[in-house]
């Protein structure tokens, strides 16, 4: 991608975990680049390396995870090669909202106490008071009711403990946002309300990564869409190229589905063997053929439009 100001360069990562004898690859070697300031979708079904990269990003992958390639945050280098170094990143550049947030919050603080720990750590305030104000400011501009505060986590619904997960973002007011699956418990208005939440954290400037499955929800929120399969990156560019131009197959039957208008594609009969050398989509593809053993890389047709095809 060709543009200025990049919030999150990524060059041929890869992030896989170990699982007894071998390692299991989320991302394989994946080129991408988030512009600041903007709301940045990667979409994808379960299992495609959405949850990976974000978390990456965040620099929340687990010690059993195994790195190779270049990740910069904030012109940052997080992580080269097998090191990993996210010193004043986490929690201070980038911060993430959990996809279940009420199992993110102590069961055993009330909300006030939570604020008042999490701003303590990040901008060392210790004076309950000035905690207080602050949250109070934070939960007013997610549309929660003050008396919030004094409740536990569990005596919250699912929406409000997702607006109490934004409200801390805000807290803590962070460069980058990583929301991960942010509308998959919530209900249609539900959706509607966080849709704007999260517009309003890119208003102010920030840099919104959502994670999603819902091409919809992303195509509503998002400037950029990245589409994910198999740990790979097959497409990426501005939400209007990618959803009226949308140029890999993968991408076709994302936006068909949410449209609830499902193509009968044939598949080949004799499915190539998936490997880290050949296209992630081959076996999926009605147009698989030999040049299909091996990766195609993410080409661009313009400045931000981008396609990982060889039949393009």
């Amino acid at each position: 991608m060709v543009l200025d100001s990049m919030a999150v360069r990524a060059r041929n990562l890869w992030v896989g975990y170990e699982e007894a004898n071998r390692i299991l690859w989320a991302l394989n070697g994946i080129n991408i680049d988030v512009p600041k300031g903007v709301a940045f979708c990667i979409v994808g079904e379960s299992g495609s390396g959405k949850s990976t990269f974000g978390n990456a990003i965040a620099g929340l992958l687990p010690p059993y995870a195994i790195t190779k390639g270049c990740l910069e945050v904030y012109n940052i280098n997080v992580i080269n090669g097998d090191r990993v170094n996210y010193s004043n990143i986490r929690g201070n550049i980038v911060v993430r909202i959990p996809q279940n947030p009420i199992a993110a919050l102590n069961p055993y603080l009330k909300i006030e106490s939570i604020f008042f720990d999490v701003l303590k750590q990040r901008f060392k305030i210790a004076s309950k008071d000035k905690a207080l104000e602050i949250a109070l400011k934070s939960i007013r501009a997610v549309g929660l009711p003050d008396d919030v505060l004094n409740r536990y986590p569990h005596q919250l619904s699912g929406g409000m403990s997702q607006r109490v997960a934004i409200a801390l973002t805000i807290a803590i007011n962070p460069e980058i946002v990583i929301a991960d699956e942010p509308t998959s418990n919530l209900d249609a208005y539900l959706k509607g309300a966080t849709l704007n939440l999260l517009k309003n954290i890119v208003s102010v400037g920030k840099t919104l990564i959502v994670i999603t499955h819902d091409i919809v929800f992303a195509s509503a929120l998002c400037s950029f869409i990245a589409v994910m399969f198999m740990g790979n990156i097959v497409e990426v560019g501005r939400t209007e190229e990618v959803l009226s131009n949308p140029l890999h197959l993968y991408t076709k039957e994302l936006i068909d589905a949410a449209n609830l208008n499902f193509r009968d594609f044939k598949y080949i009969n004799n499915k190539p063997e998936v490997t880290l050398e050949k296209c992630a989509y081959a076996y999926r593809c009605p147009h698989y053929s030999e040049k299909c053993n091996r990766k195609p890389d993410l080409r661009y047709i313009n400045k931000t439009h981008g396609v990982a095809c060889w039949n393009l």
